[in-house]
C-alpha cells in the first residue's frame, strides 16, 4: 500500500477499534502478524489502545510484570527514532530475568520486533509495537513507509481518542521556506539533496528542520511531513 493510500483510508476511519484494524492488516501485509498501540508510564504499560498478539502473551507479560524488566520498553523511554529489538539484545547486557523473558516471547511467538515511539507533551509517550511469530529478521528497506504508516496511526489515534497532541495545537506558524522544505521531504529527498535544490548549505537544511520540527512539535522529519499533510500545509 503507497503511503498516500493509507492516508486517504485512516481519514475515513471513524473508531479506534477499525483504525487498529486496518493498522494492522497493513503491517500483516509486510509481514508483522503482532502490534500493539500502548503509551507509557515510566516503566509502567498504560492504556493499551489495541493489541493483535497471540493468545496467553497479554495475560503473561501482565501477570508477570514484563514490563518492569523488558529490554525494550525501557529503551523506549529516551528513543527518539524507530529501533529494532534486536538492537537492544546486541547493545545491553541482559540480566538473567531478562534473558528469560526473550526467550518466553520467543515461546509465544512475539520476537523480530520493531518500535515507533511517539512523545507527547510532558512526560507522555505512546509506542506502537509490530513484530513477527517467526525469527525472520526485520527487511529494513521498509521501515521509511512503516515509520511513515505509523505516524499517520498515531496522529489518527489522537484525533479519534479526542486527545490533544500538542502543548498548543496550532504552534508558531511555517515560513514559505520551511514548508518548501517539508515538500522536498515529502519527495524523498535528502538534505543534500535540498540543500543543492534550494542553493543552500545542508546545514541550513538542518537549521530549518530544526525549526520545523520545533514548531509542530515532531519529534523526527517524517512526523513532520505527516504532521503538515493532516494540518493542510503541504498538499498530499
Amino acid at each position: 500500500m503507497r503511503f498516500e493510500d493509507f492516508i486517504e483510508q485512516s481519514r475515513r476511519i471513524e473508531t479506534v477499534a477499525e483504525l487498529g484494524t486496518l493498522y494492522s492488516s497493513v503491517v500483516e501485509a509486510q509481514g508483522y502478524e503482532n502490534s500493539v498501540l500502548t503509551s507509557l508510564r515510566g516503566r509502567k504499560i498504560g492504556r493499551v489502545s489495541w493489541a493483535k498478539i497471540p493468545d496467553g502473551y497479554y495475560d503473561a507479560y501482565m501477570h508477570g510484570r514484563w514490563d518492569q524488566i523488558d529490554p525494550v520498553v525501557a529503551c523506549s523511554l529516551r528513543a527518539i527514532r524507530p529501533f529494532l529489538w534486536s538492537d537492544v539484545i546486541e547493545r545491553t547486557e541482559l540480566t538473567e530475568p531478562q534473558v528469560r523473558f526473550m526467550e518466553e516471547c520467543r515461546n509465544l511467538k512475539v520476537q523480530s520486533g520493531v518500535v515507533f515511539p511517539f512523545h507527547g507533551p510532558g512526560h507522555h509517550l505512546d509506542i506502537v509495537s509490530i513484530s513477527r511469530r517467526t525469527g525472520e529478521a526485520p527487511d529494513r528497506e521498509s521501515f521509511g513507509l512503516l515509520h511513515a504508516i505509523s505516524a499517520q496511526t498515531w496522529n489518527r489515534f489522537l484525533e479519534l481518542s479526542e486527545e490533544q497532541p500538542f502543548l498548543d495545537p496550532e504552534g508558531a506558524p511555517l515560513t514559505p521556506r520551511e514548508i518548501e522544505i517539508l515538500r522536498w521531504c515529502k519527495a524523498g529527498k535528502t538534505r543534500s539533496d535540498i540543500g543543492e535544490i534550494l542553493s543552500i548549505s545542508s546545514k541550513t537544511v538542518e537549521y530549518h528542520l530544526s525549526n520545523i520540527m520545533t514548531k509542530l512539535r515532531a519529534n523526527n522529519q517524517i512526523t513532520a511531513v505527516v504532521i503538515a499533510i493532516q494540518r493542510g500545509l503541504i498538499e498530499l
